[in-house]
């Protein structure tokens, strides 16, 4: 894919690639309307140089800066077909979203034998929506006065969302009812709801800009529903529908356009492109703009997405949000399947995706780890997202995974068909694999002591990414995550109350909710963009983990802060900090659990969580000495009151008593297995205010050498 800024005023650009920089040899040129273009053939497998030039009118611009790559021999081809080639793979006839009018006979022969299990839960529903229809008035606009992110806002602002897709999602089940049945009666009241919907105003209280929440659901549901139903719309009912999506993809396709190219960035976007590309799919010969938002669509897929990951199979968001829209995208991913022939799971992201859930969620974890409403995904909530994408990708670890948590994918139409596209497979559980893996696009290293189940496991995750605080992504540079038997010991703290809240933005968002560290009392810088960091080491043994990650860029008065972790799989963790500042500052160490942290005088910079005779989780700082250690259970700002969450989270602070424009942190945690940590000794230079940490492993095996340069060397007998 390439990608360049967007040119004011631009009306066209041409893209040319050649094998010298003198552009003597071109191998491609194009001329497109987008400021970012995949090729329509394999480029040759060398080096290659390509530049860009925009023209208004008359008038061209001089040639772009030239730039250079190289494609290696093993790269994935994975040419963007044009337009017209797309074109001419839609079915003419309908059904166009899911399937096609000659995959009928074979899915009725399914919904009556190896499919019965979900098509009997289909046709319950179709039957349960025909006999208590949906209420279909329009709903709601906020009542003037409404405060912007009150419960009263929350409540119509997903209510509409909510009560849209009651109407719309339910007149698609009753179309899919009818294709698979043939009754009439199901494609007349799937045609009633969807004809109820054209009553709204589309400017109206579910316009894009005013809730896309509601908007959503009201352009590819309704899509579904229309190519499902089409026999029973009359003339007078077609003109009606097709002007209320020309009008709900304009909107959408306005707000992608100027930007979305460029700055692939926000979230809820990052789902619209390929909700109006189903739109435009079955709409390509209605409407007389959805060829160019096709286009539009299928270029945002083969340049932009996903932006929150790598090749590698992370996401950026976290869990939640990788559960929430790589689910989603498997929607599009079945359509292009079966209306243009292009399978997904050809590029490496998907895969490679499902091994976030794998290594971030074994089997029983009861948290999702880094991102926004982490803390509400376990592996039970991934497990249905990976028997999809097991199906998609034929990955047998994945099958074995959803496995695990029973998956049996029989609850709706889309169940039904990713069940269509699973075909047979064998589950493979995941023994051989490593228990480790870096997730290098979005900078974080997940680290296990096994893989096949949370109960045993000790988990720590890791974070340090190029991606910086965007979207739902924290400002958790160097952060960390402990989990043991799959709950969450050392975490992020806070509960989103409603997005963009006081505590949302101010706490959660904050490096002080993390186990993360503040400088001078700040945290990371605020700047979504700048505040970015990354993993510089990464290396996986039988025995051990190491990665590294620096992240001084992330904070205004540092030039460094490398932490390094290593994670013994025995079922702890050393952590070396080497903070550097241009100026002299104090510095905050922080970790918070699930409880109140029990800190013994005799030892006040060791604490556990729970009573220390017991085998519970350690934080020991060794190094500095004499630091000041705090706790409490506050946050700043707290959630709402009505939110009515029973957190119960304690903050556990480190802090350095002097300013200096050098500190070193040296810590251990135990994770409460039994197993004896390392012997530390410590070896101090007076004259020049440094230490030199040496671990010895109990049973004589390895050496750990610490540096207060940030090296280390680690020796085995």
């Amino acid at each position: 894919a390439f990608a360049w800024r967007p040119a004011s005023g631009a009306d066209t650009y041409r893209l040319e690639i050649a094998t010298d920089a003198k552009f003597d040899d071109i191998v491609y040129t194009v001329e497109t309307r987008w400021s970012s273009h995949c090729p329509d053939i394999a480029l040759p497998a060398s080096k290659l140089y390509w530049r860009y030039r925009a023209k208004d009118g008359d008038d061209t611009s001089a040639w772009s800066t030239t730039r250079s790559f190289t494609i290696d021999a093993n790269a994935t081809t994975y040419p963007q077909p044009k337009v017209d080639e797309l074109i001419t793979r839609i079915s003419e006839e309908r059904p166009r979203l899911f399937m096609r009018p000659e995959d009928l006979p074979k899915l009725r022969e399914l919904a009556e034998g190896p499919l019965a299990d979900v098509w009997a839960n289909v046709l319950a529903r179709a039957d349960k929506t025909l006999a208590s229809p949906p209420p279909t008035a329009e709903p709601p606009l906020y009542p003037p006065g409404t405060e912007y992110k009150s419960e009263e806002w929350r409540k119509i602002w997903w209510g509409n969302r909510t009560y849209g897709i009651r109407v719309a999602d339910g007149a698609a089940n009753l179309g899919f009812a009818y294709r698979i049945t043939g009754d009439e009666k199901y494609g007349k009241a799937a045609r009633d709801l969807l004809m109820a919907i054209t009553e709204w105003d589309p400017e109206g209280s579910t316009q894009w800009k005013y809730n896309d929440e509601a908007a959503m659901p009201l352009m590819y549901m309704t899509s579904r529903a229309y190519d499902w139903a089409y026999p029973f719309f009359s003339d007078e009912d077609r003109e009606e529908v097709i002007a209320m999506m020309r009008v709900r993809g304009r909107q959408c396709y306005d707000h992608l356009k100027n930007r979305h190219l460029w700055q692939p960035y926000s979230s809820h976007s990052n789902r619209a492109w390929h909700w109006l590309a189903e739109l435009s799919t079955e709409f390509y010969d209605d409407i007389p703009e959805a060829p160019e938002w096709l286009e539009f669509t299928m270029t945002v897929y083969f340049t932009a997405y996903p932006v929150w990951s790598d090749t590698d199979g992370g996401w950026h968001e976290g869990s939640a949000y990788w559960s929430s829209y790589v689910g989603r995208f498997m929607h599009w991913a079945f359509i292009m399947k079966s209306a243009y022939s292009i399978d997904a799971f050809d590029r490496p992201y998907f895969d490679n995706a499902g091994d976030f859930a794998m290594f971030a969620i074994p089997p029983g974890t009861k948290h999702g780890g880094f991102g926004d409403q982490a803390p509400k995904i376990d592996s039970s909530r991934a497990a249905p997202l990976m028997a999809v994408l097991a199906s998609g990708a034929r990955n047998p670890y994945w099958k074995w995974y959803a496995d695990e948590h029973g998956v049996k994918l029989n609850g709706s139409y889309l169940d039904f068909f990713y069940r269509t596209a699973a075909g047979s497979l064998e589950a493979k559980a995941p023994t051989e694999l490593p228990t480790s893996k870096l997730f290098e696009g979005t900078g974080v290293a997940v680290m296990n002591t096994k893989l096949t189940s949370a109960d045993g496991n000790v988990q720590l995750l890791f974070k340090s990414s190029p991606l910086g605080r965007r979207s739902h992504g924290y400002n958790a540079q160097n952060a960390f995550h402990l989990n043991v038997n799959g709950v969450p010991m050392l975490h992020g703290t806070g509960r989103r109350d409603i997005h963009g809240s006081p505590h949302h933005r101010q706490w959660m968002y904050h490096s002080k909710s993390q186990n993360a560290i503040l400088v001078d009392g700040e945290g990371q810088v605020e700047d979504r963009y700048a505040s970015t960091a990354r993993i510089i080491e990464f290396v996986d043994e039988d025995d051990i983990t190491i990665v590294a990650g620096e992240a001084g860029d992330a904070y205004a008065k540092l030039d460094r802060w490398t932490r390094r972790i290593f994670f013994l799989k025995s079922g702890a963790a050393i952590i070396h900090d080497i903070i550097e500042a241009p100026e002299p500052v104090s510095v905050e160490w922080l970790v918070h659990g699930p409880k109140k942290f029990q800190i013994h005088d005799e030892l006040p910079q060791t604490a556990w969580l729970g009573d220390a005779d017991a085998s519970n989780v350690k934080v020991d700082v060794l190094y500095p000495r004499g630091l000041a250690v705090d706790q409490n259970d506050q946050y700043d700002p707290p959630p709402h009151d009505w939110a009515k969450f029973d957190l119960n989270e304690w903050h556990l602070t480190y802090a350095t008593k002097d300013k200096k424009n050098a500190h070193e942190f040296i810590t251990v945690i135990d994770a409460g297995t039994g197993t004896p940590t390392p012997d530390a000794t410590l070896y101090h230079d007076a004259r020049a205010g440094q230490v030199r940490a040496e671990f010895e492993w109990p049973s004589g095996g390895k050496k750990l050498s610490l540096y207060p340069d940030g090296r280390y060397g680690l020796s085995r007998k």
